[in-house]
């Protein structure tokens, strides 16, 4: 947030209305801070620390630079509905370079930095993770399952060798139609060793990404914050007596040091566990519509307990399980009665 190099970090930006930024504030969280600060600097500048880093993808050396911009939801117009609902940066050379996530519609623009006022209506999330070449491969597994629309790409020989799977995903292939397996499951490591987890689904697992993937393989319930306006069917909150099922929650009111904002103005995608024994934050791609069983996307997932604390005081009220119409609860009520666990990332 100061200019400096940073492990990864996470974002929320403000949606317009919430303060005098007309929603290009935004709070962020490093490896190197204890809670959610406001950027002293708007998201429409390079010198924020999302446009700092967004800005690599132009002007590199295309002799050494693998860099790939995707979004369902393009710059250029063009809306992808077949392929991932997945949006996101990552720019390498020989050595290292970064993945960002995010859910910003037609962002970022293919030849200059800026954000767009249409980006600003909604809150949306970002994830930023520094990493080694040697895990690009991951990260290419994760885009090629996804089945990325990619705009933007350079790849040149050296990284078609160091992760092979990146020739399919600038190509806007996927998995084969002999492929019986729909779900990754990637281990990353950031340069400093923070441990992570990319959670991958093509379309033909036809399932919730949050409850059906992500939540029984970190063993926890979760509050997930996801768009849920429009004409889509809403998956609601989930609940299961089965003990090995998680409940999942849908988020309703977003808490942003001290100021709070409704679902109906966010469009980020994150969720957070309800288990301090699992203190895992997740951002991603997939919103919880039915309609978004049938589009690959994923999420990625750090354990960090300053993180987690941050993004669990974030939600203010979640949606029980119910058959009568939802209402909102209070997020500091217990979820579950489920005896504590633990369930690491590394």
């Amino acid at each position: 947030m100061e200019g400096k190099d940073v492990d990864w970090f996470a974002a929320i930006k403000s949606p317009k209305g919430l303060d005098a930024s007309e929603g290009k504030s935004f709070v962020y969280f490093d490896s190197s801070q204890t809670g959610f600060e406001w950027s002293p600097v708007l998201i429409n500048s390079t010198d924020s620390a999302i446009g700092a880093t967004i800005n690599q993808l132009y002007g590199i050396n295309k002799d050494i630079t693998f860099s790939i911009a995707y979004n369902d939801d393009s710059p250029d117009g063009k809306v992808d509905g077949y392929r991932a609902h997945a949006k996101g940066v990552a720019v390498f050379d020989h050595e290292v370079g970064f993945w960002i996530l995010h859910s910003v519609p037609n962002f970022p623009p293919s030849k200059k930095y800026d954000f767009h006022d249409g980006g600003s209506v909604f809150s949306q999330s970002f994830l930023c993770l520094s990493l080694s070449v040697n895990f690009l491969e991951d990260v290419g597994q994760y885009m090629r399952f996804a089945h990325v629309s990619t705009y933007l790409y350079n790849l040149p020989e050296f990284h078609k060798i160091v992760a092979p799977s990146l020739v399919d995903v600038v190509k806007k292939k996927s998995l084969p139609k002999s492929a019986t397996v729909f779900t990754t499951i990637r281990e990353l490591q950031t340069l400093n060793g923070t441990k992570a987890k990319g959670f991958s689904k093509h379309r033909k697992f036809e399932k919730d990404l949050w409850y059906s993937f992500i939540a029984p393989s970190l063993k926890t319930p979760m509050s997930v914050e996801t768009w849920r306006s429009g004409s889509g069917t809403d998956v609601g909150s989930q609940c299961s007596k089965n003990k090995m099922r998680y409940n999942v929650y849908d988020v309703e009111v977003v808490k942003l040091l001290g100021k709070t904002f409704a679902n109906g103005k966010d469009h980020s995608k994150w969720g957070v566990s309800m288990d301090k024994n699992v203190p895992a934050v997740c951002i991603g791609d997939v919103n919880r519509q039915e309609s978004q069983f049938h589009r690959g996307g994923g999420a990625v997932c750090i354990q960090d307990i300053k993180l987690w604390q941050a993004f669990r005081g974030s939600v203010g009220k979640y949606a029980k399980c119910r058959t009568k119409p939802r209402t909102p609860r209070n997020f500091e009520e217990d979820a579950t009665k489920r005896p504590e666990q633990s369930n690491n990332l590394n």
